[in-house]
């Protein structure tokens, strides 16, 4: 998948960046991999255009990290204020607030840290972490002034900088503490744990210490006069004096206005404050004839405007990284957010833009961070006996070869761009077959009809591997790994599936009895005996009928049955009991029809796929089958209806569907077995 550039998500307002890649580059060399990228985050009509940014989870102990934080940051400001003032400090209240803060802040970061696996996880922590700070730091000259008003008004600025520098202290010793723990642990190198988008942000004091810096620089006061020593008044009366020259200079001047166009910007007239805004801009300018240093910005202070400059946009570039959280909140109805809440309050009534149960937001404050156990339909096909023919492959000619694998190579093909059609993920490909997820139970179904269908067109053109077609399909839980394959974004974002989902597809598709021959025979063929002694040696077992077969079963082109010995015999398409729940759910009242297929009694679907309005799939249980290394599964076979009568259908009552294809099942058994109640 193409990712947008990441200038093109950040949200504004700008008033000193430049949103642009070569801006961003310029700030930070390794943007690409320093920063966190923002994912795709569906609404819950998935057809609409999904939001760009990063969700996260406001449980209860993320909210209680931000009061501790809050807690902990006053009970700064009252020692800071207390040793001025030479009284006694509350110590157990000092403590109490210190430790409650770094129990919940070690958890959140052990979290992030030991589940980031490539994704950026602590990067997009303290950007939701750091807004909490700035936000609380931003008034602390406000309540230091509350506590005592003359040492507000006379060291107010100061100490809100102590009180940073303090917790900066205090955070740098908890978070190496933690690394050095946490790389005894998973044998990794402390630099490779340690956040290194931490580090860029600390060295930036505004980033922790403000929320908004406008155009003015009116916010700044209390960093000019507490952090740099000097008069953020005169500073910013300056600075507008220095827009005011400089426009007028524009006009005037003919010789900057054509270095400027040639140089920087084509029309320079249009917007000259953002000139200023580029670096070395202001150096240029203070060399030109007319500069009046008494008036505008004195040399040192052009060098410390420059150096600022370099910090605004910095702090812009975080800012609007912070703006892309989303916000999440879980309630009876789902999972909703608010874009106008960006960190962590107590709950009181949410309400929201609901987003698609497939959103996973971030829960720092869990283990696993985003939770790994997913819900999805699944899919897998499989070509019967693929290994054996490529074994009696090896012996023709090349050409036979190269025509059977490429006939392979079209029909997969065409099988990816058939389940891109429906909305399907490819997960992995399994040599001779693939695994597809949905969020759909009915555009599965549709599809694996449809992929028979291409299989028996492919065997029209000449496919070798003609010996037969398995299908399964379920929905269930899998888990997800985070793969980082590459270093590209698309790459980055690559899941690997794993868990009971993928056995439970995997022993729908190869769960016959001859399983444990197979077994045996790879044994033998891993052991050095030749591949062609192994089959022959072999086939007068399957030749036997030890698996049971049931002959009118197999007259059919695609079969699947249950044998005597409660084993699965696929050569169709079969699905569990909970995808057929689940598309029960999804169909609502659409129509049912009984019918039959070649003397067995089927529930017919029919339904519309696009053009086809006549799109007919038949549905029978098979019964209970025994899996390897699972409990005993209904398995349910699933037909294309395509050629059937349709005046030989017979439309029933609409109930669920499990209901119905027992009865039909029960009545097929009591029939079978001459049973004549």
């Amino acid at each position: 998948m193409t990712l947008p550039p990441l200038a093109n998500l950040i949200r504004g307002p700008f008033n000193f960046l430049h949103a642009n890649g070569e801006e961003i580059r310029r700030l930070l060399p390794n943007a690409e991999e320093a920063l966190p990228f923002p994912q795709r985050v569906f609404l819950e009509d998935e057809a609409l255009t999904p939001l760009w940014g990063f969700p996260v989870l406001l449980s209860e102990s993320l909210v209680s990290l931000s009061q501790a934080l809050s807690a902990y940051l006053h009970q700064e400001e009252l020692a800071q204020v207390a040793t001025i003032e030479r009284r006694r400090l509350d110590a157990r209240a000092y403590n109490d607030a210190w430790n409650t803060y770094r129990n919940l802040l070690a958890r959140a970061l052990e979290n992030v840290t030991l589940s980031s696996y490539g994704r950026h996880y602590p990067s997009i922590f303290w950007l939701v972490h750091s807004r909490d700070v700035a936000l609380c730091l931003k008034d602390s000259p406000k309540r230091i002034r509350r506590m005592d008003l003359k040492v507000g008004k006379q060291r107010g600025d100061q100490l809100k900088y102590k009180v940073f520098d303090r917790y900066q202290d205090r955070l740098l010793t908890t978070t190496y503490d933690l690394v050095n723990r946490l790389a005894m642990d998973t044998e990794e190198m402390e630099e490779e744990l340690f956040p290194r988008l931490l580090r860029w942000m600390l060295d930036n004091v505004l980033i922790f210490t403000e929320d908004h810096v406008s155009h003015t620089l009116e916010e700044l006061d209390s960093y000019f006069r507490g952090h740099l020593g000097i008069d953020g008044r005169d500073l910013r009366r300056r600075f507008a004096a220095l827009r005011d020259w400089h426009h007028q200079l524009l006009h005037s001047d003919p010789e900057l206005r054509n270095i400027v166009s040639q140089l920087i910007s084509p029309d320079p007239e249009q917007n000259p404050s953002d000139l200023l805004n580029r670096r070395g801009y202001l150096s240029f300018l203070a060399r030109r004839p007319g500069y009046d240093p008494e008036n505008l910005f004195p040399l040192p202070t052009v060098k410390v405007w420059e150096s600022l400059l370099i910090k605004l946009k910095e702090f812009e570039l975080f800012r609007a990284l912070r703006n892309l959280v989303i916000p999440i909140h879980r309630n009876d109805e789902g999972q909703l957010f608010r874009s106008s809440q960006t960190s962590p309050r107590p709950k009181t009534q949410v309400t929201g833009n609901l987003l698609s149960s497939a959103t996973r937001p971030m829960d720092f404050m869990a283990p696993w961070v985003v939770d790994p156990v997913v819900y999805r339909y699944g899919l897998v096909y499989d070509i019967t006996d693929f290994s054996s023919l490529v074994s009696q492959l090896r012996t023709s000619r090349p050409e036979q070869q190269d025509h059977a694998f490429r006939m392979m190579f079209r029909f997969q093909r065409r099988v990816n761009r058939l389940a891109t059609s429906y909305r399907m993920k490819l997960e992995k490909y399994l040599g001779d077959g693939a695994f597809y997820s949905s969020r759909h139970p009915r555009d599965l179904l549709v599809c694996a009809v449809r992929l028979q269908r291409y299989y028996v067109q492919a065997l029209e053109e000449g496919l070798v591997f003609d010996r037969g077609l398995r299908v399964a399909l379920n929905f269930g839980s899998y888990r997800l790994i985070p793969l980082r394959t590459g270093g590209s974004r698309a790459e980055a974002d690559r899941y690997e599936f794993f868990g009971h989902g993928v056995v439970e597809l995997s022993r729908l598709t190869t769960g016959k009895a001859s399983r444990e021959i197979d077994e045996i025979k790879t044994m033998l063929v891993n052991h050095g005996y030749p591949e062609g002694t192994v089959h022959r040696f072999f086939a007068p077992l399957l030749d036997r009928n030890v698996e049971l077969v049931d002959r009118q079963e197999e007259k059919r082109r695609f079969f699947s049955y249950i044998n005597r010995n409660g084993h699965l015999v696929n050569e169709g398409i079969v699905a569990t009991d909970r995808f057929i729940a689940q598309l029960d759910r999804e169909l609502g009242q659409a129509r049912l029809f009984k019918g039959a297929i070649e003397g067995r009694p089927f529930l017919i679907l029919k339904l519309v796929d696009g053009a086809d309005s006549n799109f007919r799939v038949g549905l029978r249980k098979l019964g209970n089958a025994n899996l390897k290394g699972l409990d005993k599964l209904a398995v349910y076979e699933l037909v294309d209806g395509e050629g059937m009568d349709p005046s030989s259908l017979q439309e029933i009552r609409r109930e669920s569907l499990l209901k119905i294809l027992d009865r039909y099942h029960a009545q097929w058994y009591r029939k079978r077995s001459g049973d004549s109640r």
